[in-house]
This record gives structure tokens, sequence and C-alpha cells, in this order.
């Protein structure tokens, strides 16, 4: 089954429907994947869809983190950027520079355990990690 069936599972489920607009922005991601800005979203979608504008995306964008089909990653710059669920487990590095977002495949969590925090009667049912500096490129441009 493909991501796009099983977002569409995900949104009858929740009494919502896969309109064009929704399978246009998962093909977008399926298309190219990593994180994307909203605005890089629309500009992917854009030419495939007449009339469609950046509101109709981005207010596509909510719904689907709202229903875990994206995840939205809160950045520093505040630019947000999203990704589909269900990839690998990862994590990320951020740059404040010019914001490019790297995966990385490093957990300090696994480390943790969840044992310890469930002693303390916490139940996790997620977590992020995100590393804030500067890339090879703007490092350059700050010395």
């Amino acid at each position: 089954m493909n991501y796009l069936d099983k977002t569409e599972i995900i949104l009858k489920e929740k009494g919502y429907r896969l309109t064009g607009q929704r399978r246009l922005i998962i093909e977008a991601f399926n298309e190219n994947p990593g994180h994307h800005t909203a605005w890089e979203i629309f500009n992917l979608v854009k030419g495939k869809s007449e009339g469609i504008n950046f509101s109709t995306i981005y207010r596509n964008l909510q719904l689907l983190c709202t229903l875990r089909i994206i995840d939205k990653l809160q950045i520093e710059s505040g630019v947000s950027h999203y990704e589909l669920c269900g990839q690998a487990h990862h994590h990320h590095i951020i740059c404040k520079g010019c914001g490019e977002t790297k995966e990385i495949d490093i957990c300090p969590y696994a480390n943790m355990g969840e044992d310890k925090l469930s002693t303390m009667g916490f139940k996790v049912t997620g977590h992020k990690f995100e590393i804030y500096g500067y890339c090879s490129k703007c490092n350059l441009l700050k010395e």
C-alpha cells in the first residue's frame, strides 16, 4: 500500500475526503522527498491545478498535520517546514543562517530509555530532537 492510499484511509476514518488539493500535496512530498516550507509545496503544486492558492495549501497542510499525516517542524527562524510522517525514525540539524534542514539518525532518547520515564508515571507518545547551528556555507560567511 502506498502513502497516498494510507492517507486516503486516514482521512476517511476521520470523516474527510482525499480532495484533489490534498492529493497534490501528498504527491509533491512523494516526488520531492525531504522537508519543505508551505511556499515550496505551493510552488510544486500550483502548475498542476488551476486556481489553487497558497491559503488552500496552508489550510490543508494544517489539517494533514492535525491528522498526523504530515509532520511540522518548528524551526527557530519561525519558518515551519513539513515532511511526511512515518518515514524512518530521524531527527534534524537546522542551519540558523539559511534554514537548511538535514536529517540525522542519531537519537539521544534511545539512550534515556522509556523505562526511566515510565517509572515516573510518564507515558511517552513521541519526541523530537533538533540541533541548531550553522552549515558549512553559512559558517564561512560568519568568519
